[in-house]
């Protein structure tokens, strides 16, 4: 027996309750009135413009435009399978938020006593490191990537914590993730 909400993540199907359990009546995809124009054709593969962002996100990274099978391999030996999970990595976003801080930081500027870190972010040796010092370093400077994840992240163009924080289909994917919680299935506005 389908429970309701399986039977609303299938497409949003609509339920029909009955006693001894629930009915799913799948209905045929909605399609989008023509007067909308959004996309993101320059981000995904051409076999999945125009699908659900909801379901682009379920897809391998190599759904992004740019991005091979051979990402596909790399990422999943980091256990990053979808662009979900690219898109949510945690490692992605601490180096995009220290990127992002990094312009504010002032040399020699911490206060004496200063309770402030990120030591669960960082290996041992990172840990009284400056943020820029952080981005310049590699990847496996953050808890979780060893020296091997160096070269696997090295194949795709990424050889420090910046070049994480910058990547762009680490980028597209957070984007898509984002945006995928405000789509309808049924172009309702609630």
């Amino acid at each position: 027996m389908l429970s309701a909400d399986v039977c609303r993540i299938a497409r949003s199907a609509p339920v029909q309750r009955r006693r001894g359990g629930v009915r799913c009546f799948a209905a045929a995809p909605v399609s989008a009135p023509a007067a909308y124009k959004l996309n993101f054709n320059q981000a995904v593969d051409k076999a999945h413009e125009g699908k659900p962002i909801k379901d682009i996100i379920q897809l391998p990274p190599s759904a992004l435009q740019g991005l091979s099978k051979r990402a596909d391999t790399a990422l999943a030996a980091l256990n990053v399978k979808t662009v979900q999970q690219l898109g949510s990595w945690k490692l992605y976003k601490a180096a995009k938020a220290m990127a992002a801080l990094a312009a504010t930081e002032e040399a020699g500027g911490r206060p004496e006593g200063a309770a402030c870190n990120i030591n669960g972010l960082l290996d041992k040796q990172w840990e009284v490191a400056a943020l820029g010092e952080v981005l310049a370093a590699p990847p496996s400077a953050l808890q979780g990537l060893r020296p091997k994840s160096d070269e696997v992240l090295g194949e795709l163009g990424i050889r420090s914590v910046q070049d994480l924080a910058d990547w762009k289909y680490a980028a597209w994917a957070d984007a898509l993730v984002t945006l995928a919680e405000y789509e309808r299935a049924d172009f309702s506005s609630s």
